[in-house]
C-alpha cells in the first residue's frame, strides 16, 4: 500500500509518496504562496499534488498530512494558526481534502509529526520513550511515549518553548531569534562564521543560548525522564558544536542516577521529518 504524505510549511508545500514502511517512492515540493493565494486555497493544492503523485506512482490509499498551527488530530482541524497563515484558523482540513480527493485523510501538528518521524524512522529509532526538539525561529518540541504521540488537554504537549524563566520563556532566550539579536547576525550561518573566525561575542552567545537550551532539557528529564533526546531544527546541524557542551550542561544541571539512561541524540530524517511522522500518525489512526 502507497500513501500521498505532505508538510505543509510557509515557503513550501513537501511531499512523497510513501508506502507503509516508509519507504518514499517520489517526492517534491510546491511554493506555499499563502500570501499570493490565501490560506483557503491550501486544501485545492494538496489535491492537485496528490493527484500528481497518483500519476506518477498509482493509486494511493490515503493522504497523511502535517501542518503549522494547533492542531485538533483527532478532527483533523486546524484550531489556531499565526499571522503568517490568516484566514487558516478554523479549517476543517481532514474534511475539506477529503472531499476533494474521495480518499481518507489525517492531519497532525507539522512539529509533533516531526517527533514521530524520528522516533519511528530517524534518531530515535527503537526507543520507548522520546522528546524531540526543534530549534528555529522559535522553539517546539515533541513527545512520543511507546510509540505514541501525547498531546495533552489542550493539543499542546511538548511546547517546551512556553518554558517559563525569570529573564522570559525559553523560546525567547534560546531560539534562533534570540541567537541572532544577541549577535546583530543575520543567520545561523553567519554566526558559525564568526565563531570560527574567533569573534568573542558570537561565541559568548552561542555559549549562552547553548545553556539557556541545555536548562530547558534538564526540566523534560526530571518530568518525562526520556531514554532519548533529539535535537532538530537546521541550526542543529553543527553537531560537532552542539553535542559537546549540552552532555557537559545535562551532566551539571542533573544526577547522574536521573540522566545516565537519557542519551542525547540529533535529528536524522531531515526535511522528510513531517510526512514521514504524518504518515506513522496516519497509519495509526487507521489501523
Amino acid at each position: 500500500m502507497q500513501y500521498a504524505c505532505i508538510d505543509i510549511g510557509g515557503t513550501a508545500i513537501k511531499y512523497a509518496m510513501m508506502t507503509e514502511t516508509g519507504r518514499i517512492l517520489a517526492q517534491g515540493k510546491v511554493p506555499t504562496r499563502v500570501a499570493e493565494d490565501g490560506s483557503r486555497d491550501i486544501p485545492r493544492k494538496i489535491a492537485a499534488i496528490v493527484l500528481d503523485l497518483q500519476k506518477e506512482c498509482g493509486e494511493a490509499n490515503g493522504i497523511a498530512v502535517c501542518s503549522p498551527g494547533l492542531i485538533d488530530a483527532e478532527k483533523g482541524e486546524v484550531i489556531f494558526a499565526g499571522p503568517n497563515f490568516p484566514g487558516y484558523s478554523g479549517m476543517k482540513l481532514r474534511e475539506e481534502i477529503e472531499a476533494l480527493t474521495r480518499l481518507p485523510c489525517a492531519v497532525e501538528n507539522d512539529v509533533n509529526a516531526a517527533g514521530l518521524g524520528e522516533s519511528w524512522l530517524g534518531a530515535g529509532k527503537g526507543a520507548k520513550s522520546a522528546f524531540c526538539v526543534f530549534v528555529g525561529t522559535g522553539i517546539g518540541g515533541a513527545l512520543v511515549l511507546d510509540g505514541h504521540l501525547v498531546h495533552g488537554a489542550a493539543a499542546a504537549a511538548g511546547e517546551i518553548g512556553f518554558l517559563p524563566f525569570a529573564e522570559g520563556s525559553l523560546e525567547k532566550l534560546a531560539s534562533m531569534t534570540a541567537l541572532l539579536q544577541g549577535t546583530g547576525l543575520s543567520t545561523g550561518e553567519e554566526v558559525f562564521e564568526h565563531v570560527a573566525a574567533g569573534d568573542g561575542k558570537a561565541l559568548a552567545a552561542l555559549e549562552e543560548m547553548t545553556k539557556k537550551l541545555a536548562y530547558g532539557l534538564a526540566e523534560i528529564c526530571c518530568i518525562v525522564n526520556p531514554e532519548v533526546l533529539i535535537m532538530g531544527g537546521a541550526v542543529m546541524a553543527r553537531r560537532d558544536f552542539f553535542e559537546p557542551r549540552m552532555n557537559k550542561h545535562l551532566a551539571e544541571l542533573l544526577p547522574d542516577a536521573l540522566l545516565k539512561n537519557t542519551r542525547l541524540a540529533f535529528a536524522q530524517l531531515g526535511t522528510a521529518a513531517g510526512f514521514t511522522g504524518a504518515l506513522k500518525h496516519f497509519l495509526q489512526k487507521n489501523q
